[in-house]
């Protein structure tokens, strides 16, 4: 029998934000109707579903407990290729974050590494919009932009597994801070 989920990530899940952002993801973000909410991305391409063991599990959460919950405000509208995405302050707790998690799997860097020359593509971000034009993507971010700054408390690292027809599930949460080991995720 084939595995039926083919992909993984580790995602900053930031339901604050999601009212919020849900209307113009739906309509800009083709990725929004795949099941995963708005979130911030650690990292993808992580380990195949297939091969995520005990020990991976284990490792995720002492890199989980070593953080401790945030506080990020989205405040500015940024731009990649043909999409538009807010930026998380602050941005350093994320990037430690994916750091570590690159650390200890170093054979699967942030977006299988298709941007190493130019690390300011793969910041720390929240997608908006995927595909559009360069008008269109003004316009969102004129909209967007008047309601900003939007604000989301994080405290917890998100393990989400994709199926082979592109729909994400969550699998597994690892909770932030110093006693989160001691802890079951809900």
């Amino acid at each position: 029998m084939a595995e039926r989920y083919v992909e993984s990530a580790l995602v900053l899940l930031v339901p604050d934000v999601e009212r919020s952002v849900a209307p113009w993801r739906e309509r800009h973000d083709p990725r929004a109707a795949d099941g995963i909410p708005a979130h911030v991305t650690v990292l993808y391409p992580w380990l195949p579903p297939a091969d995520i063991g005990p020990a991976d599990l284990d490792a995720l959460a002492v890199i989980a407990a070593g953080q401790e919950p945030l506080e990020l405000v989205f405040n500015r509208v940024g731009r990649f290729h043909r999409g538009l995405w807010l930026a998380p302050d602050p941005a350093a707790p994320v990037l430690r974050l994916t750091e570590a998690v690159t650390a200890r799997w170093p054979d699967y860097p942030p977006y299988g590494g298709a941007y190493i020359d130019d690390p300011d593509d793969i910041g720390p971000h929240l997608t908006l919009a995927l595909g559009q034009g360069p008008e269109e993507l003004q316009a969102l971010a004129d909209e967007v932009t008047t309601r900003l700054p939007l604000t989301a408390r994080v405290d917890r690292l998100d393990l989400v597994v994709g199926d082979a027809d592109g729909q994400w599930f969550m699998r597994e949460s690892f909770p932030f801070g110093a006693d989160a080991a001691t802890k079951p995720a809900p």
